[in-house]
C-alpha cells in the first residue's frame, strides 16, 4: 500500500515542477519593459538643462561666527561659500534612466555632479547646525538646519533634531510645520521621518497643555484628538526664529 504521506508529497512536487516550468518559460514583462526603456534612454540626444531647478546656497540665512570663537563653525562657513560657487540641483528621488530620457544621456554626468553638491550642501547645513548646538549657540543651530529645511535636505536628522530643540523651546507649532515639509521629501526616508516627528510633537502635547491665560486642558490626555491638539496648539505663545 502506498503511503498516504508519499502521495502527498508526489503531489506537491508535482505541482511545484509544473509552476517552475511555467514560471520560466514564462516572458518577464517586467524586465524585458526595463531594459528596453534603458536602451531608449541610453540613446536620447543631450537636451537643454534651462528647465532645471537650481538651489542657492543660502549664505544670508547662516549666521557666520568669528573663526576665533569657533573655528570648526568658520571652517564649515567657508565651505558653504566654495560651494555657492558650483551649480546645485535636488534630484533625490530621480532615476538615472528619467534623467538621460528627459536630458539625454551625455548630460547624466553633469547632472549626478549637481545632485552630488545639493547632497553636500545638505550635510554642511546639517554639521554646521549641530557644530552650532554643541557649542552652546541654540538660535545658531537652529537657523543652520532651517536652512536645510528651506532647501529641501532629505536628512533625517536633519529635521528630527531641529523637532527636539524646538520642543525644548516649546515651539511645537513649528513642529508641525516641519512635518508638513517633510512630507516633499523624495526619498525612502519620508515616512519614517513624519512619523519620527509625528512622535516628538505627539510626546510633548499628549500632557496637560497651560494656555497664556492660566488655564488648562484637564482630563485624560489621551483622550485629546490631534485636531483638538492643533486647535490648542493656535492658541499657545511662541517666539519665531527671527524673535529670539
Amino acid at each position: 500500500m502506498i503511503s498516504p504521506l508519499f502521495t502527498t508529497i508526489v503531489i506537491v512536487a508535482g505541482f511545484i515542477f509544473i509552476f517552475m516550468r511555467y514560471t520560466s518559460s514564462k516572458p518577464d514583462s517586467g524586465m524585458k519593459q526595463f531594459l528596453a526603456r534603458e536602451r531608449r534612454a541610453n540613446n536620447t540626444l543631450r537636451q537643454p538643462l534651462d528647465d532645471l531647478a537650481f538651489v542657492k546656497v543660502p549664505l544670508e540665512s547662516v549666521p557666520a561666527p568669528d573663526p576665533a570663537v569657533n573655528e570648526k563653525c568658520a571652517s564649515l562657513i567657508g565651505e558653504l561659500k566654495q560651494l555657492s560657487d558650483k551649480k546645485i540641483v535636488n534630484l533625490t528621488g530621480i532615476s538615472n534612466t528619467d534623467l538621460k530620457l528627459t536630458y539625454g544621456a551625455p548630460n547624466l554626468p553633469i547632472l549626478s555632479e549637481y545632485d552630488q553638491n545639493f547632497t553636500n550642501l545638505c550635510q554642511i547645513l546639517y554639521n554646521l547646525g549641530m557644530e552650532y548646538k554643541n557649542a552652546g549657540f541654540p538660535d545658531e543651530a537652529i537657523a543652520a538646519l532651517n536652512a536645510g529645511i528651506n532647501v529641501g535636505t532629505d536628512l533625517s536628522r536633519n529635521y528630527i533634531d531641529l523637532a527636539e530643540m524646538y520642543a525644548e523651546k516649546g515651539l511645537f507649532v513649528e513642529i508641525q510645520r516641519l512635518i508638513n515639509c517633510a512630507g516633499n521629501i523624495r526619498s525612502i526616508t519620508k515616512n519614517s521621518t513624519i512619523r519620527k516627528l509625528q512622535e516628538i510633537l505627539d510626546s510633548h502635547t499628549s500632557t496637560v497643555i497651560n494656555l497664556s491665560d492660566g488655564e488648562e486642558v484637564s482630563g485624560n490626555p489621551g483622550n485629546i484628538l490631534p485636531e483638538d491638539i492643533l486647535d490648542i496648539l493656535e492658541t499657545v505663545p511662541y517666539t519665531s526664529d527671527g524673535q529670539n
